[in-house]
């Protein structure tokens, strides 16, 4: 059985020392086989943010897999947004994280919904492309692994239903193509706890996402992270979330859910 780590909207910048710290110290006895961090690891695309991610991602020994996230491109340089809006994180990045991992028994693929500018006022919203989708989906089709795992940052479905924060462009179009292929989807940016499952080819899909794991930018959920067990007929999805112990903030396991795949 693989073990995922779960995490997203780490937003270094703004983070917690404490959530950070208490994340690293569970690592080691949790039988984590593989982190999927789902976008936005600075708050600013800053140097220095990036500098403090790299810490943080260098202090792991499980292997890594990124995807990008609207925070995750330089605020106000609005040339490096056009032309090179990826760079920073590349650069701080290269040596401790990379866009896929497989195993005997899973193949995890990313894919970047963020970009640097866009043709709407809002640019933190998430675009699918097929063209951006093609090589991520054909490696899950030709993968032999027996769950088959896509990550992004922004949401493809999800309880808000493609609206507000939740508006990806053509995400409807194509989330039943995904889960026609994908068994597991590993998203951020809300901020939210959620599992919602699409029948497709006579199994189910699940569609997960998770709140922030360390800022202050909280919504309706607390920081947290999933731990998620992948086994043959089913995944164990174990939440987590912060509370206040004694002086310190930790994460405590609140619930724990079984997702049904066929």
């Amino acid at each position: 059985m693989t073990r995922i780590a779960h995490i997203a909207d780490l937003h270094f910048g703004d983070e917690d020392p404490e959530l950070v710290a208490d994340f690293l110290a569970r690592l080691p006895d949790a039988g984590v086989d593989v982190v999927v961090i789902a976008g936005d690891l600075t708050q600013t695309g800053s140097r220095r943010e990036f500098a403090l991610a790299a810490e943080f991602l260098a202090a792991m020994d499980q292997p890594v897999v990124l995807t990008p996230g609207n925070h995750d491109t330089p605020l106000l340089n609005i040339a490096s947004r056009l032309t090179r809006p990826w760079r920073r994180l590349q650069k701080a990045m290269a040596a401790h994280a990379a866009p896929s991992y497989a195993d005997e028994q899973i193949q995890i693929e990313s894919f970047n919904s963020a970009r640097g500018v866009q043709m709407r006022l809002d640019w933190s919203l998430g675009v699918i492309s097929q063209r951006r989708l093609e090589a991520p989906m054909k490696a899950l089709a030709d993968s032999l692994a027996g769950t088959k795992i896509l990550t992004a940052h922004h949401p493809i479905l999800s309880p808000l239903d493609n609206k507000g924060r939740a508006r990806t462009h053509r995400a409807p179009r194509f989330a039943r193509q995904i889960a026609e292929t994908a068994d597991l989807i590993l998203t951020g940016h809300l901020h939210q706890h959620f599992a919602c499952p699409v029948e497709a080819e006579g199994r189910t899909s699940w569609f997960v996402g998770v709140s922030t794991a360390f800022s202050s930018r909280t919504r309706e959920d607390a920081p947290g992270f999933n731990l998620i067990d992948v086994a043959d007929t089913h995944f164990e999805l174990h939440r987590f979330d912060a509370i206040q112990q004694s002086v310190q903030r930790v994460f405590e396991q609140t619930s724990e859910m079984r997702l049904e795949r066929s």
